[in-house]
């Protein structure tokens, strides 16, 4: 092409339409990348600066659409006005570290009181796990000494926020180009100044970064599945918007994995639900083995509901010829939602006292269970999966030579079914063989954690009689190896935790006993007399024992506070504590409970360990950290929880994977900087890929709506 002469805008518009006519088939609206790019050099166009612009015009495509070229290139004049300087949000504005410590002195008072003392900054430090600028290899009590002796002028013996702030800038903390970078990213796409953006606006950021930045290396093409995912980890819902501090900490997250350390064997945290999950039995209900699978089979049987002229729910059809714990079509809903809507609790208004409420939905509840029961007898609707369940009720007995045995007396087994689900023993053995490092701990609301002990201790021993003929594995400590015995004399073997939701949500951890007060009142003050027994209040001290005790190779049995989850009216908000950090990676916690799904951790509490009183959400935690415990897998398949395991990890490994290239992604700061000088004069273009929230994921669509079993 002979070379452009300079024109004004209006000439360069229509030469440019000329040339892209002069090329175009009839009926074509579309030009692939390359020839536009010979089109902008042709008028002086940098390379770079034309990667950037067919970027910002529709990225994600080998093509481009000249009516959309032109509306970017040739936009009125008005409309290149440069904007007003946007207000920054304080937090966006600020450092890591003090972002992070603002917050910590907010959750402990120290924002609106004035001053934290020594003791809460300690409690901080320890319980956040976070060091302060000059406090490597030096031990807590002396930071704060430290902080105490530059800071604390007036000798009050409290610090300020402004004053640990400028504690804190004053030092040269050593940062990253991914904070600053980071920092330009929300600067221009929080339009507000509220430090929060779109789960939307970001996932096109991210596409439009992961097309620049993959032009030099491949390995940061970022696919719309992993944005989405990545957004998930940030925003899990889509609907709050992506904080600011939430984004940095993923960022600071990443930058302790490193693709070597990403290969590396975590030690596992494994908490276990009891009752339904590592344990097929219902002493409080009175349901036999026929009963409980009977429940398992009519939640994973799935048919259409028919309602009759009045709306109300009158008959269930059986759809799928297969079990299946998740949805195998749209539009199919289990036997047991069936039975669910056809016996409602009632309103509790028309009740005068609880008593009466409560009797009202024991009513209730039996109407269920008599139904759930009976749902695969003779002319029931779940009459085809007979055989099923004589398969399953066959998986839960005693082979017929172990059965009255002393050896199976003397392993708790004393009737002719298993106690222990073969899958979770068969579990700890696989571990063992393996040579991973692991917690194991047991967690309940019932008192149902001694009488586990005797079979937990035939198989750590080396004698339990369903693995008699099968190689020895030893996990009792005689061979060098850590000690997996259920020990119940041991301060570190067994305790409970109180939570009271009414007062501040305020959390207790007694170790040395599985004893509990009956009611909120008691509270604490329940085990002050009692002997051997250690004490923890408050969420960090509990928390920093709970890591103690975590981190070491051996067996927990915890009992769980089930009044405190009924005070919070049965909501995750006041369930079994779960603390977690941000992915570190030496180690990886895990929790299975029937009761989780993958929308709600219902009975579960994912709290996020360095910043109370934040939870994770299901769409941040579910699949790495929190398993639904299936029922219908874990009896019918001996490898079941192994491979839920393997699952877990390979999910956690593909989350570090994730971190780790948008920390590379954003942490190229002149890249990010060439993005966005795109956008100076436009708003963020649309990618053409919509995020959906974790709620509209297939996990969350597909899975069962309601409970195989009664809450505990």
């Amino acid at each position: 092409m002979r070379p452009i002469p300079e024109q004004s805008l209006s000439d360069c518009h229509q030469l440019v339409l000329e040339i892209f006519q002069g090329v175009l088939p009839e009926g074509e609206t579309v030009v692939g990348k390359s020839f536009i790019r010979q089109v902008l050099a042709e008028v002086g166009v940098p390379e770079d600066e034309a990667d950037t612009m067919l970027a910002l015009v529709n990225t994600g495509y080998d093509k481009v659409c000249y009516q959309e070229f032109f509306q970017f290139m040739f936009q009125e004049q008005d409309a290149i006005v440069p904007p007003p300087r946007k207000r920054l949000s304080k937090q966006v504005e600020e450092p890591f570290l003090c972002s992070y410590f603002r917050r910590v002195f907010e959750t402990l008072g120290g924002a609106n009181d004035g001053g934290l003392t020594k003791a809460q900054l300690k409690e901080a430090l320890e319980a956040f796990e976070m060091s302060l600028p000059g406090s490597a290899n030096t031990h807590i009590e002396d930071v704060v000494a430290h902080i105490f002796e530059e800071i604390d002028q007036n000798g009050d013996s409290e610090i300020c926020w402004n004053d640990f702030q400028k504690w804190l800038l004053s030092w040269n903390v050593p940062h990253d180009d991914s904070e600053d970078a980071a920092r330009s990213l929300f600067t221009f796409l929080d339009r507000d100044g509220s430090g929060h953006i779109s789960a939307q606006e970001m996932m096109d950021a991210l596409m439009l970064m992961s097309e620049f930045e993959s032009k030099t290396d491949r390995s940061l093409s970022v696919t719309h599945s992993e944005a989405g995912q990545i957004i998930r980890d940030l925003d899990p819902d889509g609907e709050g918007g992506i904080d600011y501090h939430t984004f940095l900490e993923v960022l600071h997250a990443a930058r302790n994995h490193t693709p070597g350390s990403m290969n590396q064997q975590p030690h596992l945290v494994l908490n276990f639900d009891v009752n339904n999950t590592v344990v097929m039995l219902d002493s409080a209900t009175g349901a036999d083995s026929e009963g409980l699978i009977s429940m398992v089979l009519s939640n994973s049987a799935w048919g259409t509901i028919d309602y009759d002229d009045n709306g109300w729910p009158s008959r269930w059809t059986l759809k799928a010829p297969e079990l299946s714990p998740t949805q195998p079509e749209a539009n199919l809903h289990t036997y047991s939602e069936f039975v669910v809507l056809q016996n409602p609790f009632p309103d509790p208004a028309g009740f005068a006292s609880k008593a009466d409420l409560r009797a009202a939905n024991e009513t209730v509840k039996a109407s269920r269970r008599q139904a759930l029961w009976s749902f695969a007898h003779s002319g029931m609707p779940g009459e085809a999966f007979r055989k099923d369940l004589a398969s399953m009720q066959e998986k839960l007995l005693l082979p017929e030579a172990v059965r009255g045995t002393q050896a199976a007396k003397d392993a708790g087994l004393g009737g002719d079914s298993v106690q222990l689900l073969p899958s979770f023993l068969h579990l700890l053995r696989e571990l063992k063989r393996r040579g991973r490092s692991f917690t194991l701990i047991f967690r309940t609301f019932g008192k149902d954690l001694p009488q586990l002990r005797k079979e937990l201790e035939a198989l750590c021993q080396g004698w339990h009689p369903l693995f008699q003929k099968e190689d020895l594995v030893i996990l009792d400590g005689s061979d060098g190896q850590p000690d997996y015995r259920m020990k119940f004399d041991k301060l570190n073997g067994c305790g409970t935790f109180f939570r009271n939701p009414l007062d501040g949500d305020f959390i207790a951890l007694a170790m040395g006993t599985v004893e509990q007060p009956s009611k909120l009142e008691e509270g604490p003050q329940f085990w002050k007399d009692k002997e051997h027994i250690q004490i923890f209040e408050g969420v960090h001290q509990v928390f920093k024992h709970y890591m103690q005790i975590s981190s070491q190779c051996h067996t927990v049995a915890l009992r769980d506070y089930y009044p405190g989850w009924a005070a919070a009216n049965s909501t995750s908000a006041g369930g079994k504590p779960f603390f977690l950090g941000r992915l570190d990676p030496a180690e990886h916690c895990m929790f299975f409970d029937d009761h989780i799904s993958p929308l709600d951790p219902k009975i579960v509490d994912p709290i996020d360990a360095h910043l109370w009183p934040r939870r994770y959400s299901s769409g941040q935690v579910y699949g790495v950290h929190l398993v639904q415990a299936q029922p219908l897998l874990s009896i019918r398949d001996r490898n079941y929880f192994v491979k839920c395991v393997e699952d877990c990890e390979a999910a956690r490994a593909a989350k570090l994977q994730r971190w780790h290239k948008l920390k590379r992604l954003v942490g190229d700061l002149d890249g990010v900087r060439k993005v966005l000088a795109g956008f100076i004069y436009t708003s963020v273009p649309s990618q053409r890929v919509v995020f959906r929230p974790w709620s509209s994921s297939r996990d969350v669509h597909r899975a069962q709506r309601v409970p195989t079993f009664e809450d505990e």
